[in-house]
């Protein structure tokens, strides 16, 4: 049995990358995530890109990246630009990645009496076992 095809894929994926009622009844249960999760910021960067399309269309068309020059040259509105900045920022809360020591991720980055204790450790436990 095959899957569905690349066509009825991406006419699915459009459901949600878009706002639409289809959508809108798939995601009704994200409303009333209240917490700054990563649902809660997904589903919050989503709606403020969406309502700043138009905006974005308009910049991209001037060939500006910078939306405070892009209200000088009256491309934008200064509200539009302070939404634009408020989506980037919402954006890059979603993407935002945790930082971690690589001590903290595996043993061998460990100081040199650690990484011994840790082996000496992890063959009396596949000893006892």
């Amino acid at each position: 049995m095959t899957g569905p095809s690349d066509r009825v894929v991406h006419a699915c994926a459009q459901l949600v990358l878009e706002p639409s009622a289809a959508r809108d009844r798939l995601t009704a249960d994200l409303s009333a995530v209240d917490d700054d999760g990563g649902i809660a910021r997904l589903e919050k960067a989503f709606h403020l890109v969406t309502a700043v399309e138009d905006a974005a269309k308009q910049m991209r068309a001037a060939r500006l990246h910078d939306w405070k020059e892009a209200v000088k040259k009256g491309v934008i509105t200064q509200a539009q630009g302070e939404k634009l900045a408020a989506a980037h920022e919402a954006v890059a809360k979603v993407i935002e990645v945790d930082d971690f020591a690589p001590e903290a991720l595996s043993p061998i980055y460990r100081k040199g009496a650690d990484v011994h204790q840790f082996f000496q450790e992890l063959g009396e436990q596949r000893a006892a076992s």
